[in-house]
């Protein structure tokens, strides 16, 4: 059952969107109106996503991937920042996932986490200006909602928490070390451990206290495999008869249903949202990875416990290994109760040879298929970048797909 925080929250969340519901109608039907009277027919045929609809993309600062890619200073790296979001624009976005929290390291200033390496150039130093308070403020300049991506429980190797040894904040990786598991190489904190799930939402209060996020939006919230080393723990805090795959579980929940109710209590306008596996569990002969069983995330019991505003899993295969079947079983499972919107791979476009056409029309399925909301993108550089792939489907977008702009499918304060 939902605790009281959240079930305001939730309750607060539903009315609203029955207004915005509404507004979105009339908008929808005031931009179709325009379309009609100034090209005819067939630019409203050719332009579908009138109507509400989430055109996000994960922008990541994990190593300087997305940004700042190299670039050093608070000026420079602020017009690279500013670069990327003009194309964005200029695509019709409506939603920047930016990453706030990579590695055990973080683009605000905490008393709990250290500044990112990627973006201060060192891991001794603190930030050169308010990121968190820059991006925000650009984005909403562009009429796109800016969410804070968190990556929870990784703390990452044991030379990147090095890195962090001279920094006046401790990375957890050092000052929890007790508190950590290593599993293949990276350094994580048991989500078994209670004190780890509190301690991580006193870090997320910060966030969230100081910063108007339009959301917040978790990543890695799963255990990183079967194999993870956690049976002392599992000894120390499981009740009797409790299987370890429901244990897991059930840590995870846990965690969840405590951040969103910090939330709710410290701004119950902002969502509460994930990125989880692709495949929520296997469909017929599918042999996939699977959020549930394979890593212990249940997204679905977030959501019907009134936990969960929003998710965008993960679809990063074609359909081979069931993009539409996968998609529509979270249709099926939570689209009643929040968004669900595709994550697509465009990475794999670099990483994989795909061709955009892949990606074109994994996002022509989605519009199709009805309960899903939209689609995000992975990752940024790879939607507005200089790899010809990437410039190809950046021009589809512009030119066939994301023709004009488009309310998102929940009440926004920034976007028309």
């Amino acid at each position: 059952m939902p605790s009281e925080a959240s079930s305001v929250a939730t309750y607060k969340y539903r009315i609203v969107n029955i207004m915005a519901a509404a507004l979105n109608v009339v908008s929808a039907a005031m931009i179709a109106l325009v379309l009609l009277v100034v090209g005819g027919v067939t630019a409203v045929a050719e332009n579908p996503a009138v109507s509400p609809e989430v055109r996000g993309v994960w922008l990541t600062t994990n190593g300087g991937l997305d940004w700042p890619r190299g670039e050093k200073g608070a000026e420079a790296q602020k017009k690279a920042l500013v670069d990327m979001l003009d194309r964005l624009e200029k695509a019709h976005f409506n939603l920047v996932l930016f990453q706030v929290q990579a590695n055990g390291d973080v683009l605000w200033k905490s008393r709990r986490e250290p500044a990112m390496e990627a973006v201060t150039g060192n891991g001794s130093s603190a930030l050169d200006f308010d990121v968190c308070r820059f991006v925000i403020d650009e984005c909403h300049k562009r009429r796109m909602e800016c969410h804070a991506w968190i990556v929870p429980f990784r703390m990452g190797s044991s030379s990147h928490i090095a890195r962090y040894k001279d920094n006046a904040v401790k990375h957890p990786g050092q000052s929890r070390r007790k508190y950590c598991v290593s599993y293949h190489g990276t350094m994580w904190l048991d989500p078994g451990v209670p004190d780890n799930r509190k301690w991580l939402v006193g870090l997320y209060r910060e966030l969230v206290r100081a910063y108007d996020f339009d959301g917040l939006s978790l990543d890695y919230t799963r255990y990183p495999g079967a194999d993870f080393p956690d049976s002392r723990t599992y000894k120390r805090y499981a009740p009797k008869h409790m299987s370890l795959a429901e244990w897991r579980r059930t840590n995870l929940n846990s965690f969840v249903a405590e951040l969103y109710d910090m939330v709710a209590e410290e701004r119950p306008e902002m969502m509460v949202g994930s990125a989880p596996i692709g495949t929520y569990k296997n469909v017929g002969k599918l042999r996939n990875s699977t959020a549930y069983d394979s890593f212990y995330q249940d997204p679905v019991e977030w959501i019907s416990s009134g936990h969960h505003d929003f998710i965008a899993p993960q679809m990063y295969w074609d359909e081979k290994f069931g993009y539409s079947v996968n998609l529509e079983t979270w249709v099926r499972e939570a689209a009643n109760s929040a968004p669900v919107a595709a994550g697509l791979a465009a990475y794999k476009m670099m990483d994989a040879g795909w061709s955009d056409d892949v990606i074109v029309d994994q996002i022509a399925k989605a519009r199709k298929m009805n309960g899903v909301s939209g689609v995000v993108f992975f990752r940024a550089e790879h939607v507005v970048g200089n790899d010809s792939k990437a410039r190809r489907l950046y021009s589809r977008l512009c030119d066939k797909i994301f023709t004009s702009p488009a309310p998102l499918p929940w009440f926004s304060g920034v976007t028309e």
